[in-house]
């Protein structure tokens, strides 16, 4: 094992050792936490940098940079992922501390989820998944709003740096990763919707072949709606090529992608 690796290791042990997802309040909303507002972070950017070379920004974070993340926290994390393991992969995504890994969830794992739970009424597991989705798009035009704001900022940033003519190479390799950074916040979110979307269609299915219920229409309908606001949500946000992104897959700006489409399997 190399001596970058090792140092990696090192510094990622106590996070490991931590081992639980970012604590949650009402409606799902991050809480504060000195360990995962600030230490695993650190930690991350560290192993992003030294272990897999992707860009790391130095600059400090804007209020609405800020605000991006914690809105984006609710829609990254699957709504089936409760058990200590899936909690801490995704804390450790978001911290950077692993690659990009969201893309290995599975859609059944939703259905798994509300077959688990011993309900004592079968309709509450509709009541479940249509309460879910409502809560999903909720979520979903705020976060879209900070994302075309934070662009914004980042174009801001270009524009500054293109006027000045003389900005440092450290100021240019801060703007460019902090851009990219920001635009991974966004493809993380874009890709957990697709997730979602997958996901309560799979359960619905499931769930009229093994409990058929009235309550059926009112699920189709929460769907429906969910995805009808990942659309509208993302109508407008220009494709841009994501700068400098790293050895991980290419922003899905550039691929002019659809909500529609299929979650790819692994």
């Amino acid at each position: 094992m190399s001596s970058r690796r090792i140092v990696a290791f090192a510094l990622v042990m106590p996070a490991l050792l931590a081992g639980c997802g970012r604590p949650t309040g009402d409606f799902g909303r991050a809480e504060p936490s000195l360990l995962h507002d600030r230490i695993l972070p650190a930690t991350g950017e560290v192993v992003a940098d030294w272990d897999r070379r992707e860009v790391v920004s130095d600059f400090n974070r804007t209020d609405r940079e800020g605000l991006l993340r914690d809105r984006a926290w609710g829609l990254v994390r699957p709504p089936h992922v409760r058990d200590w393991f899936g909690a801490s992969l995704v804390e450790f995504e978001r911290t950077r501390i692993v690659p990009e890994i969201d893309h290995a969830f599975d859609p059944r794992g939703y259905y798994a989820l509300l077959r688990r739970d011993s309900f004592v009424s079968s309709e509450t597991r509709w009541n479940r998944a249509i309460a879910d989705m409502r809560a999903d798009t909720a979520l979903i035009g705020p976060f879209w709003g900070e994302a075309r704001r934070v662009r914004e900022d980042d174009a801001v940033r270009l524009r500054a740096l293109d006027g000045r003519r003389g900005g440092t190479p450290e100021e240019l390799s801060n703007a460019y990763a902090r851009i990219d950074e920001n635009a991974r916040v966004v493809d993380w979110v874009w890709r957990s919707m697709r997730l979602r979307v997958a996901a309560y269609r799979d359960a619905i299915d499931r769930m009229v072949v093994e409990t058929p219920s009235q309550r059926r229409l009112e699920a189709e309908l929460a769907w429906s709606e969910l995805r009808d606001a990942i659309t509208r949500a993302e109508a407008g946000m220009p494709v841009d090529p994501r700068r400098r992104s790293g050895p991980t897959a290419p922003s899905r700006y550039t691929r002019g992608d659809s909500i529609h489409e299929k979650v790819p399997q692994k």
